[in-house]
């Protein structure tokens, strides 16, 4: 059997977080959620996941910060990224160096940030 594909969940919401953590696991994904960045880097070091789901705006570490530590470090570079933020400035991220493969905006329909994530996960694995 193949193995499931891992997503991290990034996001401070507990109202988002919830329901992509279950739209996510209903899809077959084994779902991982934490609310900042610096838990996130931290689950990078631990057990990378195939992607992570990445609002900007956090407390502790923010999404811009944890996109640059994460690079700094040289953290899980295989991992795919798929930004979430409602801000304008997140189409401004040099994405290639980041390591970012698609930004969505907030608010979003559940089944295109789906459809987004499916892509991220099967050109990974190709």
């Amino acid at each position: 059997m193949d193995k499931q594909p891992a997503v991290l969940v990034v996001e401070d919401d507990d109202a988002i977080r919830d329901v992509l953590e279950a739209a996510l696991a209903d899809e077959g994904y084994a779902v991982r959620a934490v609310r900042h960045g610096q838990a996130a880097l931290e689950t990078l070091r631990a057990s990378p996941p195939d992607l992570v789901l990445l609002d900007l705006m956090l407390p502790v570490l923010d999404g811009w910060a944890f996109l640059e530590e994460r690079l700094r470090l040289g953290l899980a570079p295989a991992t795919r990224i798929v930004v979430l933020s409602a801000s304008r400035r997140a189409h401004t991220l040099d994405r290639e160096r980041l390591g970012v493969w698609a930004v969505v905006a907030k608010p979003f329909e559940l089944d295109d940030l789906l459809t987004t994530v499916d892509g991220a996960v099967r050109q990974a694995a190709v």
